[in-house]
């Protein structure tokens, strides 16, 4: 049986490559790409022939078909999967392929490289942990503002499109005007910068900023901790506190805290006070 090898290549800078990806590049024979063109392009730049290699497509518009194909393939021989840059799983389309391969016991391994995200944290000087990395944000204004209204305690990496970057960050200041945010784009790349600043202070900064490129934005969110008392879970706190608690009450109240059904918790201390 062949095994899923997948390749993160390089996000800009070439010198990023591993010996261990470069030797894969060079030696294997069937590939899984996000974009062929691009792929040749990286053998191009490397000095490798792609004379002799099978190289298909993997993408986010490939249908079942196509990953059934490929899982067939890797049941025999070695498949390695590489996207236009960075990791073929941080949204890029190698994550039905990976899950399809462990469904039918194949074995997956990583060669690991760069991550735009984790270069992201990195160089924001945000607290590293906890971070969350949410990919794309939707392409609706109130579904953006939704999901940075939902964030919860810590650093929040996004992408975003070099089109949508200004007025994304607009509503981030609208939404969350006293978080710390940090802006990265062309990483690893010539022009490559890092902004950081006061989601509040976003018109002031952005007149600094050219809107081309790759982006990223992370954002800290230090007082979401605190803002867990508002609300739903104030007002029942408070009618607590008022009138006393009986079993539902305080079912629902551990509910809103720990985000798990009611029934669940009051079912779990209605058993425990039973046995006592």
């Amino acid at each position: 049986m062949g095994k899923i090898i997948l390749l993160n290549t390089p996000i800009g800078n070439l010198g990023d490559l591993t010996p261990r990806v470069l030797e894969a590049l060079k030696t294997g024979e069937t590939f899984a790409v996000e974009d062929t063109r691009v792929f040749r392009d990286l053998l191009g730049h490397l000095g490798i022939s792609f004379q002799g290699k099978r190289i298909m497509s993997l993408h986010d518009q490939s249908d079942d078909g196509q990953v059934d194909k490929l899982l067939e393939y890797a049941q025999s021989g070695d498949l390695y999967v590489a996207s236009e840059a960075g990791s073929p799983i941080v949204s890029d389309p190698a994550y039905p392929l990976v899950v399809g391969a462990y469904n039918k016991g194949i074995k997956v391994e990583s060669y690991s490289g760069v991550s735009s995200p984790i270069m992201a944290l990195e160089l924001s000087g945000l607290p590293p942990i906890p971070f969350q990395f949410h990919g794309f944000l939707p392409r609706e204004s109130g579904k953006r503002k939704k999901a940075f209204q939902e964030a919860g305690y810590g650093t929040h990496i996004f992408f975003e499109a070099p089109t949508r970057v200004e007025e994304t960050l607009g509503e981030l200041a609208e939404v969350l005007p006293d978080v710390q945010v940090a802006m990265v784009r062309e990483l690893s790349k010539k022009f490559e910068q890092t902004v950081r600043f006061k989601a509040r202070d976003w018109e002031t900064v952005k007149k600094d900023i050219m809107f081309k490129g790759e982006f990223i934005f992370l954002f800290h969110n230090a007082a979401a901790s605190s803002s867990m008392m508002s609300g739903e879970l104030k007002s029942l706190a408070q009618d607590i506190l008022e009138n006393g608690s009986g079993p539902k009450q305080v079912s629902k109240l551990l509910s809103l805290i720990l985000d798990r059904p009611t029934k669940e918790i009051y079912l779990y201390l209605s058993l425990n006070k039973r046995k006592e």
